[in-house]
This record gives structure tokens, C-alpha cells and sequence, in this order.
């Protein structure tokens, strides 16, 4: 079964048994995660420095100003991605629910979850989500 038909098959119907069915399906995605990459600082000598590591890439997010929450947006597709930003230059990284996990679990971490197709499917999962996922 395809990550959407088991989105799609949750939603219509949210029983115990289409919940790990899309769980399984979304532990085996990858996802489109739009990123903004900052070019680094050059040196008089031409070589390049960061800032502070890993300031070279920075994800976009989504905000939902209904209660003040930011989310990561995850793609499924490039189609997908097209439909929140219409850019064939947008930048990617393909991510995975773990990496998502990782970042979303750390203690520095201020972000509320993830949307997997913003603007179709529309599936949030948030904190609670992974941290019973990934629990320790």
C-alpha cells in the first residue's frame, strides 16, 4: 500500500487497524523537506566559513496563527511541493520520520510537529506522535 492511500484510508475511516497500517507507511517514506540554503561567509582567501555549524541550511516552516504553532512541512511528491510553492529552484532535502524524530525530540527544539501535504492531505502529527513512536 502507497503512504497516500493509507493517509487516505485513515482519514475516511480511523480504525485501530488503518492507523498502523499508515504508521508502517510512514516509517518507510521519505519526504521533500523545503529548505533555504544560506551561502557561507568567504575569507579575503577565498576559502569559506560558516557561522556555526550546520547555519548553512535552514528548514521552512509553517505557522498556523489560529495558536501561535509552527510545523515542518513534508512532501510527498514534488507535485506536492508545487502546490505551497509554486518554484521549481526550491531547494530539498529528503528526510525521513527518524530525522524528523530527531529534531523534533531534542531539547532545543520549538517546533509543534510535522504536515505532510500541506495542502491536501493535510496530515499533522505532532509531538505526542513522536514521542510515542520513538519512544526511548
Amino acid at each position: 500500500m502507497s503512504l497516500i492511500k493509507a493517509i487516505e484510508n485513515f482519514k475516511n475511516e480511523p480504525t485501530k487497524d488503518n492507523e498502523i497500517c499508515l504508521i508502517n507507511e510512514l516509517k518507510k517514506a521519505e519526504f521533500l523537506a523545503p529548505v533555504i540554503l544560506a551561502a557561507p561567509l568567504a575569507k579575503p582567501d577565498g576559502s569559506a566559513v560558516y557561522e556555526e555549524e550546520g547555519s548553512n541550511i535552514k528548514f521552512a516552516l509553517l505557522s498556523d496563527d489560529e495558536n501561535d504553532k509552527s510545523y515542518f512541512p513534508a512532501f510527498t511528491s514534488r507535485q506536492e511541493l508545487m502546490k505551497w510553492r509554486n518554484d521549481s529552484e526550491q531547494e530539498v532535502i529528503n528526510l525521513r520520520l527518524k530525522d524528523y524524530g530527531a529534531i523534533l525530540l531534542d531539547d532545543k527544539n520549538n517546533y509543534e510537529g510535522i504536515v505532510i501535504d500541506a495542502f491536501s492531505h493535510s496530515l499533522i502529527l505532532d509531538l505526542n506522535f513522536f514521542r510515542a513512536i520513538f519512544k526511548d
